[in-house]
């Protein structure tokens, strides 16, 4: 007869050993994961991979910039000093709301103006000093008639009039602003991830969005990610939709988005103004003769945000038709025709201000 503490005896060894080997093969995946991105750490690979086309190409390629967000697709991480190569290795400051600037002071007696947009907004490449809400805002404390103003920038680089609306409604508008300053357009008139456009884009529950946060920030991860997706990818001809183009905004979407903005600002009292977004004029900064299906699409944006000031009797500063008076507020138009440089900054800055000083009534507390 066989032993049964020796059949007991041996199925139980046979447990520990397969336990055994399940945490073994548990820990061995933090290790490897470890000691490859300290190799990685030393050895320089690139595991960069832009989907240029992708609604969050900007959170999953740079996170570093970006964390994801289930209801603004993405927002830039709070609280750090960034110097990416999504921002062209320039650095720059974003406080603990997620903001570029300093942090964000309470409440006081001082007038206080949102700027919101896009990276235009923002300050692509350009100095915090030269920003145009920073000449602004230097320009109204400087002068003895007008109240003393505090201006944050709510730029965020690659936001839509989608985004732009609800940013507003969820965060800018607990900031209690007394003058909100917005700026949209080229992102709304950029092609659709997947022809898809922003209002329609189904994004998981946010728990799965920070787990896929903390992977992304992992070099295996992102190398795993280069090599498959450099292998699978669809060329970009290939998925757009060359015959009914998708936008990431229509353009009735566009008046409606703004409009919410408009709305959402009357119900908490702060005035807002609407800024055309300047491109670089035809004549000005291309060849005698060029025509262009970006100048006229882009066009029809500032058109929506015109008519819409008009019906809603919104104050609307033009400045898209004050920059076509000037031929060097862009550096190189052909490859940026979205960024405007310094001196931009710096007209676009004294426009508003001029606009401000001749109606100082924009100017008070709500």
């Amino acid at each position: 007869m066989p032993d049964i503490k020796n059949i007991f005896g041996s199925k139980q060894d046979g447990k520990s050993k397969n336990s055994f080997k399940t945490l073994l093969l548990v820990l061995s995946i933090p290790i490897f994961v470890i000691l490859f991105e300290i190799i990685f750490a030393i050895v320089p690979i690139d595991t960069f991979f832009e989907n240029r086309f992708f609604i969050l190409n900007r959170a999953l390629d740079y996170p570093e910039v970006f964390q994801r967000d289930e209801n603004l697709f993405w927002r830039l991480r709070p609280s750090q000093v960034i110097t990416s190569r999504f921002f062209e290795n320039n650095e720059f400051k974003i406080n603990s709301f997620g903001l570029r600037g300093e942090e964000i002071p309470p409440l006081s007696d001082k007038i206080r103006i949102v700027g919101l947009g896009n990276s235009c907004t923002f300050g692509w490449r350009t100095e915090e000093n030269k920003i145009y809400l920073r000449q602004l805002e230097k320009l109204i404390n400087s002068d003895t008639t007008l109240p003393q103003v505090e201006i944050i920038n709510a730029g965020i680089p690659g936001y839509s009039s989608f985004q732009g609306q609800k940013f507003y409604s969820t965060d800018i508008s607990s900031l209690e602003p007394d003058l909100v300053l917005m700026m949209f357009g080229w992102n709304d008139q950029w092609a659709s991830a997947d022809n898809i456009p922003d209002k329609d884009q189904d994004f998981p529950p946010q728990f799965i969005l920070n787990i896929q946060d903390f992977v992304s920030r992992l070099k295996v991860y992102r190398l795993m990610r280069k090599i498959i997706l450099s292998a699978t990818e669809k060329p970009l001809d290939e998925t757009l939709n060359k015959t009914e183009q998708v936008y990431r905004v229509s353009f009735e979407d566009f008046y409606e988005n703004l409009n919410n903005i408009i709305q959402n600002s009357k119900n908490n009292r702060p005035r807002t103004i609407i800024l055309t977004s300047p491109i670089p004029s035809l004549e000005n900064y291309y060849r005698p003769g060029s025509k262009s299906n970006m100048h006229i699409f882009h066009n029809y944006y500032n058109n929506q945000a015109r008519l819409l000031a008009v019906n809603t009797e919104t104050v609307l500063i033009d400045a898209s038709a004050e920059f076509d008076n000037y031929n060097n507020l862009f550096d190189d138009a052909k490859i940026d025709p979205i960024h405007f440089n310094s001196e931009g900054h710096r007209i676009l800055a004294d426009l508003i201000y001029q606009h401000l000083k001749n109606n100082p009534d924009l100017l008070s507390k709500k």
